[in-house]
């Protein structure tokens, strides 16, 4: 996985323009090789938004709102939903194989760190404000130290979602690779070589 701080701040001082120019990012990250240190061989689970074992009801709407100001189903490629990210966030907030405990607490205390600052500045809950005035809240949440390395870690798993293979359930209809006109690694994997069976097992060669 790549760390939070590898992200370029720069793609972040603005949520306006991140999601006009996202594609033109995304791109160039490809083009640069930055997005050859996420790991592609995750999973995702189906698991509803309304009905998992990891977030509460108010963080699922949280995080729900978070993805769709990131990736919104403006036109300009792909939305949040078309990639499935909710349901790889919610796995991903889970993988003890590959990912720390320590960035999964942060993702989720982050979730109510935003929520927080919503009641506190607009009198009302993140996912209750006005669909037209998120972003901008969520550009003023950037100018801080905390909400700036938050959103980054949150456009790296959109990262993962977007460009994994549709095996693991995110990538929907490889609608990230088609819209990045990217052409994936071979051999592509197979239930029998997925991420999870091959660390499984390395960890039973390792005890």
């Amino acid at each position: 996985m790549i760390d939070d701080k590898e992200i370029a701040p720069d793609l972040l001082d603005s949520i306006s323009t991140w999601q006009v120019n996202r594609r033109k990012l995304l791109k160039a990250g490809l083009l640069a090789g930055a997005m050859t240190q996420i790991n592609l061989f995750t999973s995702c689970s189906t698991e509803l938004k309304s009905n998992n074992d990891v977030l509460n009801a108010q963080q699922s709407l949280v995080l729900e709102t978070t993805l769709n100001v990131l990736f919104p189903d403006d036109g300009n490629g792909p939305s949040a939903d078309d990639i499935n990210a909710f349901g790889y966030f919610i796995w991903a907030i889970q993988d003890d194989l590959n990912r720390k405990q320590e960035a999964n607490t942060f993702i989720i205390d982050g979730l109510d760190w935003v929520n927080k600052k919503a009641i506190q500045l607009k009198q009302t809950n993140f996912y209750s404000i006005p669909a037209n005035h998120r972003t901008a809240f969520i550009d003023e949440m950037v100018k801080t130290k905390y909400g700036k390395k938050w959103v980054s870690a949150m456009v790296t798993l959109l990262f993962e979602a977007l460009l994994l293979d549709p095996l693991y359930g995110g990538n929907k209809e490889e609608k990230g690779w088609k819209w990045l006109n990217h052409t994936p690694g071979f051999p592509r994997p197979t239930e029998e070589l997925r991420y999870e069976v091959l660390m499984k097992k390395q960890l039973k060669i390792k005890q």
